[in-house]
């Protein structure tokens, strides 16, 4: 025993093994076992197992066959979009919006108004706020989907306003 009471394991293995060798382990009987084994099966009422298991087979089938239909019809509605299709029209004349920049530009805005920084609107709702001027590197104005100015300039200042989160949500340039 160690300093906290609890078995040491040298003396766990030897209790072990005085167990292993105190019980008598009857040899395998084969008959016996058989019977058992049938012993179970009648109370457990298998007289034909494959047809059990071929129920089964349709029974799950039917089950994803059902599924899927729930899954396609509830799915038509998004589809189709937030309102519907609209009179006279059809899917095809939307265009749907990406599902990584949901709203932000696709190309890079001129340094004039805020820009949505891309991913922001992923983002949860903004429920606060502040607005930040900075020093930001130009390396990372494209990453803000901002272009960057025409003069060779390492840092420019920016506007950013950021979300009770700390992450930026919109980012214009100040001249």
């Amino acid at each position: 025993m160690n300093k906290f009471g609890d078995i040491d394991d040298l003396d766990l293995a030897l209790a072990l093994r005085r167990l292993a060798d105190a019980v008598d382990v009857p040899p395998i009987d084969l008959r016996r076992e058989a019977a058992l084994m049938a012993a179970f099966d009648a109370a457990q009422g298998r007289v034909e197992p494959q047809r059990g298991r071929r129920l089964a087979c349709w029974g799950m089938a039917g089950l994803a066959t059902a599924a899927a239909l729930l899954i396609a019809v509830g799915l038509a509605p998004v589809r189709a979009g937030r309102h519907g299709t609209p009179q006279g029209g059809s899917l095809a004349m939307h265009e749907p919006l990406s599902s990584s920049l949901r709203g932000a530009p696709l190309e890079p805005e001129p340094p004039s108004e805020f820009v949505i920084v891309p991913g922001a609107a992923a983002l949860p709702p903004m429920e606060s706020g502040e607005l930040v001027r900075m020093d930001v590197p130009v390396s990372l104005l494209a990453a803000f989907g901002v272009v960057p100015p025409a003069n060779p300039v390492a840092r420019v200042r920016a506007d950013l306003i950021v979300g009770q989160d700390g992450l930026p949500r919109a980012v214009r340039l100040v001249d």
